[in-house]
């Protein structure tokens, strides 16, 4: 299997809030990108403390996509599937 080489990596923060109770969700996240390969596009999200007091979100988090704009969708639903709406 080939190793395919990063073409762009960049720093993320992916802020959400839960409605219900106004609290914040953050993740500091690697968004790379690769030359080739089925999902070429990652992003690897670590969970910056306090957790919330409604919800418990995982530590670590890693999604994959065709697209930077697929993956965005993703992190999305991600968010959505632990009751927090994406902010940026």
């Amino acid at each position: 299997m080939p190793r395919y080489k990063v073409i762009f990596e960049s720093k993320e923060y992916i802020q959400g809030v839960v409605p219900r109770a106004n609290d914040w969700v953050e993740y500091a996240s690697i968004l790379q990108v690769k030359d080739g390969g089925k999902m070429p596009v990652s992003l690897d999200m670590k969970f910056i403390p306090p957790h919330p007091f409604s919800v418990n979100m995982p530590l670590e988090h890693t999604i994959q996509a065709e697209s930077i704009s697929r993956l965005y969708g993703k992190v999305v639903k991600f968010l959505w599937k632990y009751g927090v709406e994406f902010r940026g």
